[in-house]
């Protein structure tokens, strides 16, 4: 089964940025290695969601996302996914995430707070879960 490296620092990352951005959605990219069946995260960039209704949605500034990508150019690293919050929901992708789809092989990471901080992986085009493996 494909799998997402993920360290616990990252991790703890993900939850802490989605629970500073309560009841709005947080967002970013995922920098990281691609090794077979394996993605490995090495590094978050969070983004200011720009979406016009934040408590439901979320939008990454395309600014940023053009940085990362000049600024990743023959490092062997690339942007291997995103990242975004459920405030209230579960770490399932909804039907907003998968209308808006992606890419074979890329990596979303929903974060679901509230109730239980739990957080879960899928990969595209068709969201299939990853399971998550810290090192």
């Amino acid at each position: 089964m494909p799998q997402l490296i993920l360290p616990a620092t990252l991790h703890a990352q993900l939850l802490a940025e989605a629970k500073a951005a309560f009841p709005a959605e947080c967002c970013g990219l995922l920098e990281g290695v691609r090794d077979g069946e394996s993605v490995g995260v090495s590094a978050l960039h969070p983004s200011a969601n720009l979406s016009p209704t934040p408590k439901t949605a979320f939008e990454i500034d395309p600014a940023l996302h053009f940085r990362l990508l000049r600024g990743l150019r023959g490092t062997g690293r690339e942007i291997v996914g995103c990242y975004h919050s459920h405030p209230t929901g579960k770490a399932l992708p909804s039907s907003r995430d998968r209308a808006n789809g992606c890419e074979d092989g890329f990596v979303w990471v929903i974060i679901a707070t509230g109730v239980n901080d739990t957080l879960a992986a899928f990969h595209g085009p068709r969201f299939e879960p990853l399971a998550i493996k810290s090192p």
